[in-house]
């Protein structure tokens, strides 16, 4: 369903009639701000920390600190309202029928982001540059949409990720988290829009998220692609 079957629906169907990746996040996003706001985590156990990712194993904070967009306020309502709004816009249009290929989408943009930690320090909580990416990319599937800021004026939707990397800057903020979102965007993009690379999600993957179910033949295909090996002929006749 569109943005306008949801809007109109319930809360419940509304949540439901999200693409699956995308009320993933969300979901993922607000269920870390409660447990922060109640006090059962602090934000010291999901951030970013490679040292204790790769010495004390704690596996998590490569992915808590994507979905931890900071406490409830106007900066965490405006982060779901671009979650939810260009996220299942992207996960309808370009990933239409394939979820799973959207999770990998996002997988390889946190991949880089994570990366680039490793050499830029004061990116504790990498959500908003992933955000920034999901922005990016939707920004280059529709780059002559009109969108108005604020009632104040309108630029193209191509140009909205840099409105965003100065409106930042404006209210004094980094840019940081938003430019390195657009450059891991941007490869995402160059690697399949521009090169042509298909960039598809493992079979367990699109099982679980695009409901795509296991033929019959399959288990007995082994590693060799289904090909006839041969025609079956009998001996003698």
């Amino acid at each position: 369903r569109g943005s306008s079957g949801r809007a109109m629906s319930s809360p419940g169907d509304w949540y439901n009639g999200l693409p699956k990746v995308t009320r993933f996040y969300l979901t993922g996003a607000f269920i870390s701000t409660c447990a922060v706001q109640l006090g059962i985590v602090g934000p010291h156990v999901l951030y970013l920390n490679h040292r204790a990712v790769f010495t004390e194993l704690e596996i998590w904070r490569l992915l808590t600190n994507l979905v931890f967009f900071g406490g409830f306020g106007m900066p965490f309502v405006f982060s779901m309202f671009f979650l939810v709004r260009y996220s299942a816009q992207l996960e309808e249009g370009k990933f239409a029928g394939r979820s799973a290929d959207y999770a990998v989408c996002l997988v390889l943009c946190a991949s880089l982001l994570t990366a680039a930690t490793a050499l830029v320090d004061g990116l504790p909580f990498l959500a908003p540059a992933l955000l920034s990416s999901v922005v990016y990319l939707w920004a280059r599937l529709n780059p002559t949409q009109p969108l108005s800021i604020f009632g104040l004026f309108t630029v193209q939707a191509f140009y909205f990720p840099w409105v965003l990397v100065a409106m930042t800057v404006l209210m004094g903020g980094s840019p940081l988290p938003n430019i390195l979102g657009i450059v891991a965007g941007h490869v995402y993009h160059f690697l399949t829009d521009v090169q042509g690379i298909r960039l598809t999600a493992p079979r367990f993957l699109r099982e679980a998220l695009d409901d795509v179910r296991r033929a019959p033949e399959a288990a007995y295909r082994g590693n060799f692609g289904g090909h006839n090996w041969g025609g079956g002929h009998r001996l003698n006749g």
